[in-house]
């Protein structure tokens, strides 16, 4: 009987199992889908910006850039860096600091109602609704489908910027040349 009892349940949970992993990889589809429109939405707005930043007169004091992107706050925003004296990286010089007043103006490029249709919730008894601790966009690869979005526009506007650009995703990755 016990036997039988163990069989059972570990037939229930791996049917549960794979039930929600079809439902987490149909939700990081979607995902990806939604947030490849989005970049692609945006992307006209966001060259222009680069073209406007790397057409600009820097002095020899800069000795790079650096894109951040940050996953919240708004969702899937960006900021730039540059590398100055004593590599310090900075809002600064004025056409980095337009450059992120700029990418202000439009994010978000989705809001957080947006963000809550593929986020998976639970029904706890004592608190109520709240965030599963496991998420389907945890397993999505934002590096694959940010940075060639960000080397695209870095290709299209660099001219004769000679500087190194790079970008990584805040806490996650290490910087990547673009």
């Amino acid at each position: 009987m016990i036997k039988w009892g163990k069989f059972l349940f570990r037939k229930l949970g791996t049917a549960n199992s794979s039930t929600d992993t079809v439902q987490d990889s149909d939700l990081l589809e979607q995902f990806e889908v939604f947030l490849a429109d989005r970049m692609t939405k945006f992307y006209p707005d966001v060259r222009d910006a680069f073209a406007a930043l790397l057409d600009a007169d820097f002095s020899e004091s800069i000795k790079g850039l650096h894109i951040e992107v940050f996953l919240d706050d708004p969702a899937f925003s960006f900021q730039l860096f540059s590398q100055g004296k004593n590599d310090v990286w900075a809002d600064q010089p004025e056409p980095v600091r337009e450059l992120n007043e700029t990418i202000d103006r439009l994010w978000p490029i989705m809001t957080d109602d947006e963000l809550d249709q593929y986020t998976i919730w639970e029904d706890d008894p004592k608190w109520g609704r709240q965030v599963a601790l496991e998420q389907p966009l945890d397993k999505l690869n934002v590096p694959r489908i940010v940075f060639p979005w960000f080397k695209k526009i870095v290709s299209e506007t660099r001219g004769d910027f000679s500087h190194p650009i790079t970008a990584s995703v805040h806490d996650i990755t290490s910087p990547e040349e673009l």
